[in-house]
């Protein structure tokens, strides 16, 4: 009887175990929606023809991530999940010039907005998924 009763409690166990594995498993899977490949529309005027460049968020970790964005590697990254938009904001840099970017990502659609103090300039931005 003590075996059955034992054999009983490890078949109602192990369905348990495993559904809360794959549960746990299911979780860590999720991606974030910024992670990935994005085409920024640069336009300098509402009237232009669009200015591609590519934007690539690799990985978050916790509250920064890492990638690329117009050739140059992302720096000071930092990234605010605790609103119903993601935030992020990050600089770049090339030659001579630091620029600074921020922006948010909303229904599968970035919208920032760069600032560059030594060339006196800011222009805003837009960008889809690739």
């Amino acid at each position: 009887m003590k075996r059955k009763i034992a054999i009983i409690i490890l078949l109602l166990i192990v369905p348990f175990s495993v559904i809360a594995q794959n549960l746990a498993d299911n979780a860590t899977k999720k991606v974030n929606p910024l992670i990935g490949n994005w085409n920024i529309d640069l336009r300098p005027t509402p009237e232009a023809e669009g200015y591609f460049q590519p934007f690539e968020v690799k990985s978050i970790d916790g509250n920064t991530f890492n990638g690329t964005f117009y050739g140059s590697e992302i720096k000071n990254a930092l990234i605010n999940q605790n609103w119903p938009k993601i935030y992020f904001a990050f600089s770049t840099s090339d030659q001579s010039n630091e620029y600074y970017h921020s922006g948010y990502l909303e229904n599968d659609r970035l919208y920032g907005i760069t600032y560059c103090p030594s060339r006196e300039f800011t222009a805003p931005w837009t960008g889809t998924k690739k």
